[in-house]
């Protein structure tokens, strides 16, 4: 019989009388709305750092990087890259040799990054080619005086594939002398999808190195790529070590990336801080609204508790009040959260268009107002210079059940309070009062 009354004394408490049910029916919005916010910057940050991180990893520090010295040979390189590829655990070990020079075409000059690989790298590395898209040309390094450039760079030279640029790095030995100068073409455009690699990234071939940039001014290094970069990488480091020479360095990609993956990390930590809170504001809410719902229903509490209810089962009922609450709440939250951050470039794209529509309406009338005037700056919402071309969506089950389980929890507690007053309620005082 108790299991009985609390459960129909709740439905009556979620049903509620004439206005009464408002109250928990706008913390139910309010807690659905708390929810989208939340769950967009867990998703759609989830996908942004795992996105930068796979093309830092593939495209920019490798899984292991092997420091060789100065000196060493592009042939030696290449004996010291198929030893490392008999570890089981090695998938690809690619030499390099990485600079930096200015790049000269007849438009621009550009800084970039210089890096010389194996003309066969991206048939090694399979990681590697299936993050660098090719836009035009091929993704060759046959030729000697080939480069490979990304997208972006050629955008700032103003070259194609086919045209020759000059390439200007530091080559004597005192690094105080001219800059050597070498030519090269243009053999293929590439892009990685994040532009902080694809606006300084250049390929050449590796046979080319010795005449492009010094020893003195460049990095001798082996890229190695594991199975399992995610896993502890210390016994492959010990089994590496052991067969490289000792003059030789060895790094994680932890060690390479850490300030950079700290970074993304902690300003992760700090949005969901942030958005978590206003969760708690939205469950607050929730213990307004019963607390609302029992002072209007005070003279019922009172009645009931006249012939017989026990404390514990109105408070009971009132606490499966918040809870439902918060369940429909929670629910509908997740659906509209899910249903945003999978569809978050379409909805960025949409809001881009009508925001670039009004800015050209407002231009339109600020001109006919003022001929003299200047058009108006266009405004951009998601700006692919500082991260990646299109944000990458990645649902994790888990993080959606514990903020659902979080705002669960938090709407009963929050529930609490509300419920204890109806449960103390004297029934006499209350029946005096009305």
């Amino acid at each position: 019989m108790k299991r009985s009354f609390v459960a129909f004394f709740s439905l009556r408490t979620l049903r509620g009388k004439a206005g009464t049910a408002r109250y928990l029916r706008g913390s139910v919005v309010g807690i659905a709305l708390s929810l989208v916010p939340l769950l967009l910057v867990m998703e759609v940050s989830t996908g942004m750092i795992e996105g930068i991180t796979a093309r830092l990893l593939e495209v920019g520090t490798s899984h292991v990087q092997v420091s060789l010295p100065p000196g060493t040979g592009a042939a030696a390189m290449e004996s010291l890259a198929r030893r490392i590829a008999d570890d089981p655990q090695v998938v690809a070990a690619v030499p390099e040799r990485q600079g930096t020079g200015l790049l000269v075409s007849d438009k621009a000059a550009a800084g970039a990054t210089i890096r010389c690989i194996a003309d066969d790298a991206f048939l090694r590395d399979s990681g590697l080619a299936s993050l660098v898209t090719l836009r035009a040309g091929e993704l060759s390094l046959a030729r000697p005086d080939s480069a490979l450039v990304s997208a972006a760079l050629a955008g700032t030279l103003g070259v194609g594939v086919g045209d020759e640029i000059a390439v200007l790095t530091s080559y004597g030995e005192s690094m105080s002398g001219p800059p050597r100068v070498t030519s090269v073409r243009v053999a293929g455009l590439f892009e990685t999808g994040y532009q902080e690699l694809d606006k300084v990234m250049v390929y050449a071939p590796l046979s080319s190195s010795a005449r492009m940039l010094s020893p003195r001014a460049s990095r001798t290094l082996i890229g190695v790529k594991v199975r399992e970069p995610f896993a502890d990488l210390e016994p492959v480091i010990r089994r590496l070590r052991s067969a490289l020479p000792a003059d030789s360095r060895l790094a994680t990609w932890r060690e390479l990336e850490y300030s950079r993956l700290a970074s993304f990390q902690t300003t992760r930590a700090l949005l969901l801080f942030i958005m978590g809170l206003v969760v708690l504001v939205a469950a607050v809410n929730v213990s307004s609204s019963v607390l609302m719902i029992v002072f209007e229903r005070r003279l019922d509490i009172g009645i009931l508790k006249a012939i017989g209810a026990s404390p514990s089962s109105l408070a009971v009922a009132f606490l499966t009040a918040g809870a439902v609450t918060g369940l429909l709440g929670t629910a509908l939250g997740i659906a509209l959260g899910l249903l945003v951050a999978v569809n978050v470039n379409q909805l960025l794209a949409a809001l881009q268009a009508v925001l670039d529509a009004g800015v050209w309406v407002a231009s339109l009338i600020r001109i006919s107002l003022v001929p003299s005037a200047a058009a108006l700056e266009p405004v951009t919402l998601f700006n692919s210079a500082y991260y990646l071309q299109k944000i990458p969506i990645r649902i994790d089950a888990l993080e959606v059940a514990l903020a659902a389980a979080g705002t669960l929890l938090l709407s009963a507690l929050a529930s609490y309070i509300p419920a204890a007053r109806a449960a103390g309620l004297k029934p006499l005082e209350v029946l005096k009062k009305v």
